[in-house]
C-alpha cells in the first residue's frame, strides 16, 4: 500500500495525519507544495525523523501562491502520482487558508481519470483535518466518515513532530498543544483510544 501525503506547507502533513505516518513511514511519501525558509525546512526534518518518513519532498512554491499557479501545479503533482503511484492519496481539507484550498483543488484535479497515456489514478482519495482551522469557507459535501485508530505510541510521535514545529506554535491554549489530546477525543468517540479523522471522496476496492 503507497501512501502519498501532499500538504500545503511544512507541518500540516503532522497535523493533519501524522498519525497515519507514524503508523506506516515506510509505505508513505510525504510532498509538500511550499516552502517557508530555512528554519521550517529544519523543523520538517526532525518532525519526519520522528514520524520515520524518508521519502520527503518539496515544489518550492511561495506561500500564498499556490492558486495563481493553479494548471501547472495539477502537472507537478501529476508527475509526482506517476512517480510514487499511490494507492492513496490525503489531500488537506479546503478551509481558511488559501492554499489549503488551493492544494486540495490541485490534489482534486491530478487524482482525475485522465486520457492522458501515463497518467495515474489513485484508487482512493482521502481529505485529512487541520484541526487549527476551525472555519470553513469553501462550500463542499466532505464529511468525517473514515477514522485512522492510532496506538498511544503513535499519537505521542504525531504530537512530537507538531511540537517539532516551534516557530509555528503560538502557544497557550491552542489546537497544536493538544494534538494528543484531540487524537483521544476522536479516538474515544469511535470506541478506540487515539484516532485521526479523514472524509473519504473516492474509493475503489479491487
Amino acid at each position: 500500500m503507497r501512501r502519498l501525503v501532499i500538504a500545503p506547507h511544512m507541518d500540516d502533513e503532522s497535523l493533519g495525519c501524522g498519525g497515519l505516518l507514524a503508523k506506516h513511514p515506510e509505505d508513505s511519501t510525504v510532498v509538500v507544495v511550499t516552502q517557508s525558509g530555512d528554519d521550517r525546512r529544519a523543523e520538517h526534518a526532525r518532525a519526519m525523523e520522528l514520524l520515520g518518513v524518508t521519502d520527503t519532498r518539496c515544489l518550492e512554491y511561495v506561500d500564498g501562491t499556490t492558486q495563481q499557479f493553479m494548471s501547472e501545479l495539477v502537472g507537478r503533482i501529476d508527475d509526482v502520482m506517476a512517480d510514487v503511484q499511490p494507492d492513496e492519496v490525503y489531500l488537506p481539507f479546503p478551509s481558511l487558508h488559501q492554499d489549503h484550498i488551493g492544494v486540495y483543488e490541485a490534489g482534486m484535479r491530478s487524482a482525475r481519470l485522465s486520457m492522458s497515456p501515463g497518467h495515474w489514478v489513485p484508487n482512493s482519495v482521502l481529505v485529512y483535518d487541520i484541526a487549527v482551522y476551525d472555519v470553513n469557507l469553501y462550500p463542499s459535501d466532505l464529511r468525517w466518515n473514515v477514522f485512522e485508530s492510532l496506538t498511544e505510541e503513535q499519537a505521542d510521535l504525531k504530537a512530537a513532530a507538531c511540537a517539532a514545529y516551534a516557530s509555528e506554535n503560538p502557544g497557550g491554549a491552542h489546537p497544536m498543544n493538544s494534538i494528543k489530546e484531540i487524537a483521544a477525543t476522536v479516538g474515544h468517540m469511535r470506541k478506540v483510544e487515539f484516532a485521526e479523522q479523514y472524509a473519504l471522496v473516492r474509493q475503489v476496492r479491487r
